[in-house]
């Protein structure tokens, strides 16, 4: 199995969230899961513009990380998020 955690939290290493997400993939990984983290605010992102060329080609036209997180996301069998809303607005 692989789990995915993602951090949005732009406190680094101080960040709160950043230790649960972590503690979730150690709990993850102790039980033999697959475990890798992203952090979105080390990655290289564009913000959506509502261009709609990922509906019609399947594909965002914006070349930056997403399409690596995107790939990770589709292969995870699960993952941690350590806010939805925040996530959504970095992405």
């Amino acid at each position: 199995m692989k789990i995915l955690g993602i951090n949005a939290i732009q406190k680094g290493s101080k960040s709160g969230i950043l230790k649960l997400v972590k503690a979730v993939l150690k709990g993850a990984k102790s039980k033999g899961a697959k475990v890798e983290l992203v952090d979105l605010c080390i990655l290289h992102r564009k913000c959506c513009t509502a261009c709609g060329v990922c509906d019609t080609k399947g594909t965002c036209m914006k070349e930056d990380d997403f399409q690596v997180l995107s790939g990770k996301i589709l292969a995870a069998h699960g993952e941690f998020r350590s806010h939805w809303r925040t996530i959504v607005e970095q992405i």
